[in-house]
């Protein structure tokens, strides 16, 4: 993580706003829309946020 991601993360007493978790479903969207067009740096960008974010709330579940 560098320092600019740190210094706008939510701390771990704070919720995620609720625009970011609403805004999901429309960034899927736009990756499905615009699939085509994206590089393959993109794309792999993409799948490392898909895993990360699966395997937070796979950890969750146990």
């Amino acid at each position: 993580m560098t320092s600019q991601q740190e210094r706008s993360s939510p701390g771990h007493d704070e919720r995620l706003t609720p625009w970011l978790i609403h805004d999901l479903p429309r960034i899927a969207w736009i990756v499905e829309y615009r699939r085509a067009e994206l590089t393959r740096e993109e794309r792999q960008i993409v799948r490392d946020a898909i895993t990360r974010m699966q395997r937070v709330l796979e950890h969750d579940a146990i």
